[in-house]
């Protein structure tokens, strides 16, 4: 797992686990269309990277290690100084 995000990339893990947290699973559809069609090639890249899982019907879920890290750095929704 590559650990290395750049600040778009952990804006839409953070978006990932908000909508989680909500019960609300995104799909990469989902996340297009509330974050705009930039986020494509950043979730790519985040799946590339080992940070976000496509679970049934497309749902994107944080990896467990992803899920611990985002637990660590405190709540989803708390902006990262």
């Amino acid at each position: 797992m590559d650990f290395t995000l750049t600040a778009a990339e952990e804006t839409v893990v953070r978006h990932v686990a908000l909508r989680l947290q909500a019960g609300v699973p995104p799909s990469d559809d989902d996340v297009a269309d509330e974050l705009g069609d930039e986020a494509r090639p950043l979730l790519q890249s985040l799946l590339d990277k080992g940070w976000l899982v496509v679970g049934e019907g497309r749902t994107l879920t944080l990896s467990t290690i992803a899920r611990a890290v985002v637990a660590d750095r405190g709540d989803a929704g708390e902006p990262q100084s």
